[in-house]
C-alpha cells in the first residue's frame, strides 16, 4: 500500500514536472558570432520584448519558453530588418539560416509549425516573383500569339500550384496555428483577362474572403494588419487628387472596420492599429473620420483597451484642426505665470520636446530660424519640455539659444500638460492662430518650413 502511494506521488510528480516544461528555441546564424539576440512578441506592428541572448562563436543561440507562454507570432531580431519570423505553440523550435536577408533561406529542423508556414512561405514567394514577371507579358503581349497562350498557361499553373499547396497544408493541418495564419496570408491572385479597373474591382471586393475576424489568434501575428494595409492600397487607383484619396482610403477604413464588428477585441484591435498608422502619417481627416464614426459604444464588454480608445477619440475630436487649443495657465522655467490664451501674436507655435531626443534637433532649430526672422507680434513660440531634469533642459536651452517661452514641469511624460494634449512622442508641434485655433500639426521640418513660410513671412 505505502509502495503503490509513493509510486502514485512519483508519477503525479513527473506529470507536473512535465506539465511545467520549458520548450526551446534554437537557431543558428552563418557568420553572426558573440551577437545579441532578441526574441520578441509580435502582436499586428507591435513588438514586445521577451528575451535576449548572445550568439557564440559559431552564430548559434537557444532562448527558453515557459510552456504557459503565449502562442503565436515571435520574431528572432539582431537588428532592424534583420529577424526571423516564428511561430510558437508549445513545441521546440530549431532552425539555421545563412543571414537575416529576404533571398537568404529559412531551414526548419525542428516544429510542425514552422516546417508548414516556411513551406508555405517558400512556395508563395517563388511563384509570386514569377508571377510578377509574366502579368506584364499578358496585359501587353498580342493575345492571337502563340506565345501569349503558353505564358498564361505557366502563370494560370503557379498560381493553381500555389492555391493547392495552400488547400493542402489547411486540409491536413486543421488544429495548427500555421493553417490559420496561411489562410489568412495567403494571396488573392485576380483572373488573367480582366482590365485595370475591373481587376481592382475584384480584388477590392474579394480580398477578406478567405479573412476570419473572429479568430482573434490573428491578432497574435503582423498577418491582419499587413492584410489591411495590403487592402487599402487598393484605394489609391485612380485617385487623381489628394482629396479624392483621402475620400477613397476613408471607404477602405469603412470597409474593413464593419467587417471587424463581428468580434469586439478584434475591432478594438484594428481601430486602434488604424489611429496609431494615421497619427505616424499625419492623416487627420482620417483620425477625425475614425473618432466621429466608429462603432465602439455598440459593444457591451468595458475592456481596457475600449476604455482607452474612447479617451482617444475624445482627445483626437479635442485636438482636430479647427478646434481651439486647450487653454492652460503654468509657470515658465524662470518662474513667471504664461497663459495661453495671452499671447497676442499672430501665430504662436506650441512644441513639445526634449533634451534628449534626436528628432528634436531636426525640428527645433527650423523653429528657431523663423523665430529670430520675426517679431513677437508674428510669431510666439512656446516650448513644452518632457524632460525631468532641470539641469539637462537648461544645458540644452542654452547650448542651442532656444530663447523662447520655455516650460518644464520635470515629470517627463507625468505632466499636466503633456496629459492634456495626449502627447505620446516627441517632437510634436501644434501651429496655432491669434485666437488659438489650431492650424496644424507639422510632423516633419518641410512641412513646418511650408507651415511657417505661409502664416509668418509674407
Amino acid at each position: 500500500m505505502i509502495r503503490a502511494t509513493i509510486t502514485g506521488w512519483i508519477l503525479l510528480s513527473v506529470l507536473y514536472l512535465s506539465a511545467q516544461q520549458n520548450h526551446q528555441i534554437s537557431g543558428s546564424f552563418s557568420g553572426l558570432s558573440n551577437e545579441k539576440i532578441y526574441l520578441m512578441r509580435v502582436s499586428g506592428e507591435n513588438r514586445k520584448l521577451v528575451d535576449t541572448t548572445l550568439t557564440d562563436q559559431t552564430g548559434a543561440f537557444t532562448f527558453s519558453l515557459k510552456e504557459e507562454s503565449p502562442t503565436g507570432m515571435y520574431i528572432t531580431i539582431q537588428s532592424p530588418g534583420r529577424a526571423v519570423e516564428l511561430i510558437v505553440n508549445h513545441e521546440d523550435i530549431q532552425f539555421a539560416t545563412t543571414g537575416f536577408n529576404g533571398d537568404d533561406e529559412v531551414q526548419i529542423i525542428r516544429s510542425v509549425e514552422n516546417m508548414l508556414y516556411y513551406n508555405y512561405l517558400f512556395l508563395k514567394g517563388s511563384n509570386l516573383y514569377k508571377m510578377d514577371l509574366l502579368r506584364p507579358l499578358i496585359v501587353e503581349y498580342p493575345k492571337n500569339d502563340p506565345f501569349y497562350k503558353a505564358v498564361v498557361e505557366q502563370y494560370t499553373s503557379m498560381k493553381n500550384q500555389l492555391e493547392e499547396r495552400i488547400e493542402t497544408i489547411i486540409t491536413e493541418n486543421p488544429n495548427t496555428l500555421a493553417a490559420r495564419f496561411i489562410k489568412t496570408d495567403q494571396p488573392l491572385i485576380a483572373p488573367t483577362g480582366l482590365n485595370a479597373v475591373d481587376e481592382n474591382h475584384y480584388l477590392k471586393t474579394h480580398y477578406f474572403d478567405k479573412v476570419d475576424f473572429n479568430d482573434t489568434m490573428l491578432i497574435r501575428s503582423s498577418i491582419v494588419t499587413s492584410k489591411v494595409v495590403q487592402y487599402m492600397s487598393l484605394y489609391q487607383f485612380n485617385a487623381n487628387s489628394q482629396e479624392s484619396l483621402e475620400e477613397n482610403l476613408l471607404m477602405a477604413v469603412d470597409s474593413v472596420l464593419k467587417k471587424a464588428t463581428v468580434n469586439q477585441q478584434m475591432y478594438e484591435f484594428l481601430v486602434d492599429f488604424l489611429v496609431k498608422g494615421f497619427e505616424g502619417i499625419g492623416f487627420e481627416r482620417g483620425l477625425e473620420h475614425i473618432a466621429n464614426s466608429n462603432r465602439l459604444e455598440q459593444f457591451c464588454e468595458n475592456t481596457q483597451r475600449k476604455a482607452k480608445l474612447a479617451n482617444k477619440m475624445e482627445l483626437i475630436r479635442k485636438l482636430a484642426l479647427g478646434q481651439k487649443a486647450p487653454g492652460f495657465t503654468t509657470l515658465d522655467l524662470n518662474g513667471n505665470v504664461v497663459t495661453l490664451d495671452s499671447i497676442k501674436a499672430k501665430t504662436t507655435v506650441l512644441v513639445f520636446w526634449a533634451s534628449w531626443c534626436p528628432h528634436c534637433d531636426e525640428l527645433l532649430p527650423v523653429i528657431k530660424t523663423y523665430y529670430e526672422q520675426t517679431t513677437r507680434n508674428q510669431l510666439e513660440v512656446i516650448g513644452v519640455s518632457v524632460d525631468d531634469s532641470k539641469e539637462k533642459l537648461l544645458q540644452s536651452i542654452q547650448k542651442n539659444g532656444y530663447h523662447w517661452i520655455n516650460v518644464g514641469e520635470l515629470k517627463g511624460w507625468d505632466g499636466s500638460l503633456i496629459d492634456e494634449y495626449g502627447i505620446a512622442a516627441t517632437p510634436s508641434v501644434f501651429i496655432l492662430d491669434r485666437d488659438k485655433t489650431i492650424l496644424s500639426k507639422p510632423l516633419n521640418k518641410e512641412l513646418l518650413k511650408s507651415e511657417l513660410q505661409k502664416r509668418v513671412i509674407k
